[in-house]
């Protein structure tokens, strides 16, 4: 009686299909560009929000010197002085009818 024994090749290692590489690649593309263009988005909207706060800044100082000459403008001084100027005087004598 004689054995046989069949040599049968060895298995090859199992290797990535070209698909799932392919696949792979344009995923990492596509997230690349798309971070490149998040990036850009959020600095043209970080100049736009720079140039706002700038604004924002400068007519809070412009109410706060309004409010400054609004103040100024209605003291009881400032008032008594016009009214000076206009030809207002104080009473003398209160006179009155009947």
């Amino acid at each position: 009686m004689t054995i046989i024994k069949k040599f049968e090749p060895e298995q090859q290692k199992r290797q990535f299909p070209k698909k799932t590489i392919a696949l792979a690649l344009g995923i990492l593309i596509l997230l690349t560009l798309l971070e490149i263009w998040v990036s850009n988005t959020v600095i043209i909207y970080s100049e736009k929000f720079e140039k706002l706060s700038s604004l924002e800044k400068n007519l809070r100082m412009e109410n706060q010197i309004l409010e400054n000459e609004i103040a100024q403008g209605s003291s009881l001084s400032s008032i008594s002085s016009k009214s000076a100027q206009l030809g207002f005087s104080t009473l003398q004598s209160i006179k009155y009818i009947r």
